[in-house]
């Protein structure tokens, strides 16, 4: 098979099907769709569908088909002999991945000893061909489809597309709370997957590891994903992004808000989630960041484990003119800043 070049001319799925099982539906049998931030990704595959199970973190996700926003990930089954080929020039080789480009394209291949595989993208990421082993396919049906490019990670290619779509997907917890997005921001341990358990009966949960802020032309919103961590609920849904907190886990519990633009820059830009990340990536993430900065409240988190930061949470997406709420029965005012 010669369509390693461009995953866009390479032969279409539904003709090739059809040379395989004759009167085959590629729309029922090897076709799905998901959606993610309002980006639908259609995933096809020579693997009849009908026979194989999703994740349940990614059948959250499946909708019924294409949107005004959609990418291909094509499956096959079978590699090509690319130690042959010219891959055009490395731009990054580390376990698990040998990154190249040419003529536009990137290469992914993949050089961990626990498999084989290789993904040509177009320059933008909206169309992908990915090859892999044939005794994938036992895998897969042993265990289930688990992850829609069938790499240890979707964000390998989530990230570059949502870059162009002024979005960034953040280390972090989310949550719709009285029908307002709070993102939950910190480091391993912080306290993320705690915030969310606290929250569980008042809130509807988006996801406890990674989740996705994009600026659309009604203002910021929050979108879950299927990348989870101790937490297996996640969520497609999405609501406005009312505030990014940072979490710093203390004796008291109290919100406060963040006016120092350098320090949320500052907080803000260890948990972004890289890919490959070029300068041209920096530059796009970089001005998106700068409009969050500028455009979405910020608040320091300080809490403990007795859960009496719920009832203060509650109070900020009641609340839109304290600067610092702390539990119990006063709080500190401050008339000369308002909270959008």
């Amino acid at each position: 098979m010669d369509n390693t070049t461009n995953p866009a001319t390479a032969q279409p799925l539904l003709a090739r099907m059809k040379e395989i099982v004759p009167g085959c539906d590629l729309q029922d049998n090897h076709r799905r769709y998901f959606e993610i931030a309002g980006i639908h990704v259609r995933v096809e595959s020579e693997l009849d569908f009908n026979s194989v199970k999703f994740k349940e973190e990614l059948a959250a996700f499946a909708v019924d088909g294409p949107g005004d926003d959609t990418v291909t990930l094509r499956h096959y089954f079978e590699l090509p002999d690319w130690e042959a080929r010219d891959l055009g020039t490395l731009l990054y080789c580390k376990a698990p991945w040998a990154i190249s480009r040419k003529d536009g394209m990137w290469f992914y291949r993949a050089i961990s000893p626990s498999g084989r595989r290789l993904a040509v993208f177009s320059a933008d990421y909206r169309q992908a061909t990915i090859y892999s082993t044939p005794r994938d396919v036992e895998q897969i049906r042993a265990d289930g489809w688990c992850s829609l490019a069938l790499f240890p990670t979707d964000q390998v290619w989530l990230v570059p597309l949502l870059a162009d779509r002024h979005a960034v997907m953040l280390h972090s917890a989310a949550v719709i709370l009285n029908q307002q997005g709070l993102l939950f921001v910190g480091h391993s341990s912080a306290g993320k997957s705690t915030t969310v358990k606290m929250l569980k009966k008042q809130a509807e949960i988006l996801c406890d590891d990674r989740n996705i802020a994009r600026r659309w032309d009604a203002g910021w919103r929050v979108h879950g994903t299927w990348s989870h961590g101790e937490i297996a609920d996640v969520s497609s849904a999405s609501a406005p992004l009312r505030a990014i907190l940072f979490l710093q886990q203390d004796s008291c519990n109290k919100i406060v808000r963040l006016t120092d633009p350098k320090e949320i820059w500052r907080r803000l830009l260890p948990t972004i989630i890289k890919a490959l990340a070029t300068a041209e990536w920096w530059q796009k993430e970089l001005s998106v960041i700068e409009s969050i900065v500028n455009e979405v409240p910020c608040y320091a988190m300080h809490f403990d484990k007795s859960g009496a930061i719920v009832t203060e949470l509650e109070k900020l997406t009641k609340n839109k003119d304290q600067r610092v709420i702390t539990s119990g029965s006063s709080s500190i005012l401050n008339p000369s800043v308002v909270i959008p």
